[in-house]
C-alpha cells in the first residue's frame, strides 16, 4: 500500500513495553486483592481451628472430670477458731498480713504418688501433661513441660500449630522444691492461648479476675493475682526485671528483693502481701518486644476468695 511504512521491531517492542507499564497498577491491585483473600481465609482457617482446638481441650477437661465419683473430689478445707467457730475475717486479715516465725517446709508441690484421676486420664493423651490452667472467662487449657522450643509451634497432640501449647519453662519444672512455676504462651490475636491476658493491664480486669487454678497432676493449687509487669527484654533498661530464672531462692532476702522489683514495676496497684513461704506461679506472653508478666501468689489456708477480693477492691 502507497504511503504505509511498517512499525519498526524497536518502536514496536517499546509499545508492548508501554501498554504494559500503563496496567501495571491493576496487575498490582489484583495481586495485592489475592494476597488479602489468601490472608483472610489463613486466618478464618487459623481461628476455627483454634476453636476446635480449644473445644476439644475443653470437652476432654469435662469429660475427665464427670468420670471421677463426686466423693473423691478433693474440698477446700477452712481452718476454725480453737472453739470450732468459723475465723472472722478480722482475724484471716491479721493473720495473714502477720509474718510467721516457723521454720517453713522447702516442699511447695506434691510431685509424686496417685495422680488426680481426671488428670490421669488426660495425662494418657499427652505424657508431657503436666498441669491444667484454668482462670474463669478467661482460659482453661492444658500445661505442658518438655523444653522451651518444641510446644512453641506443636499443638497438645504432637501436631505442627502456630499457636502452640502452654508449657512450663524448662528451668521451673513442676518439683516439690520448685517455689516459682514460669508457664509460657503466646499472645495470639484472636485471644486463644495467653491472648487475652494482655487485659490484666487494666486494673478493672484484674478484679473481675484475680483468681488462677492450677490442677497439677497430683493436686489442686489456686493462685491470686498480685501484680502485673510489662518487661522490655533489654537488662539495662530501668523497668528491667529477671523474672525467668528464680525457679527457688536462696534467701529469705533474695525472694523479698524479687517481689520488692515486682511491686515497684508492676502497672496494677499491689494490695496483697506476698511472703518468703509463698509459692509463686507467672504467666508469660510476647506484647510487641517486650514481654507480659502476670504475677500470682498461693492463696494461703488462712484466706478465702471473697475475704481476697474484698483486699482487692
Amino acid at each position: 500500500m502507497r504511503g504505509y511504512k511498517r512499525p519498526s521491531r524497536r518502536r514496536y517492542r517499546v509499545g508492548r513495553w508501554t501498554a504494559a507499564i500503563r496496567r501495571l497498577p491493576e496487575w498490582l491491585a489484583l495481586m495485592a486483592a489475592c494476597a488479602a483473600i489468601a490472608l483472610a481465609i489463613g486466618a478464618l482457617s487459623h481461628s476455627v481451628l483454634t476453636a476446635w482446638q480449644n473445644k476439644t481441650y475443653a470437652e476432654w477437661h469435662s469429660e475427665a472430670q464427670s468420670a471421677v465419683p463426686s466423693s473423691q473430689q478433693p474440698s477446700l478445707q477452712r481452718m476454725g477458731m480453737p472453739d470450732g467457730s468459723p475465723i472472722s475475717a478480722n482475724a484471716l486479715r491479721e493473720m495473714a498480713d502477720t509474718e510467721s516465725d516457723i521454720v517453713q517446709s522447702t516442699r511447695y508441690h506434691l510431685a509424686n504418688g496417685p495422680m488426680l484421676p481426671e488428670m490421669e486420664t488426660l495425662h494418657r493423651k499427652n505424657i508431657d501433661l503436666r498441669a491444667w490452667l484454668t482462670i474463669d472467662s478467661v482460659l482453661d487449657l492444658p500445661v505442658v513441660y518438655k523444653n522451651n522450643q518444641f510446644y512453641l509451634d506443636h499443638d497438645f497432640s504432637g501436631n505442627k500449630n502456630t499457636a502452640g501449647t502452654l508449657f512450663l519453662d524448662e528451668f521451673h519444672p513442676l518439683r516439690e522444691t520448685t517455689q516459682h512455676l514460669l508457664i509460657h504462651g503466646h499472645n495470639m490475636k484472636d485471644g486463644s492461648m495467653f491472648g487475652l491476658l494482655t487485659h490484666y493491664q487494666q486494673p478493672d480486669f484484674w478484679r473481675l479476675h484475680p483468681f488462677i487454678q492450677l490442677s497439677t497432676l497430683w493436686e489442686k493449687e489456686e493462685y491470686v493475682i498480685f501484680a502485673v509487669l510489662n518487661v522490655p527484654m533489654d537488662s539495662q533498661e530501668k523497668d528491667y526485671v529477671n523474672y525467668f530464672t528464680h525457679p527457688s531462692f536462696a534467701s529469705d532476702a533474695e525472694f523479698q528483693a524479687y517481689i520488692a522489683d515486682v511491686r515497684r514495676l508492676s502497672v496494677i496497684p499491689c494490695y496483697l502481701n506476698v511472703q518468703p513461704e509463698d509459692a509463686l506461679l507467672s504467666l508469660s506472653t510476647c506484647i510487641g518486644n517486650r514481654r507480659l508478666v502476670v504475677a500470682a501468689r498461693r492463696i494461703r489456708p488462712t484466706e478465702s476468695r471473697s475475704e481476697l477480693k474484698e483486699r482487692i477492691k
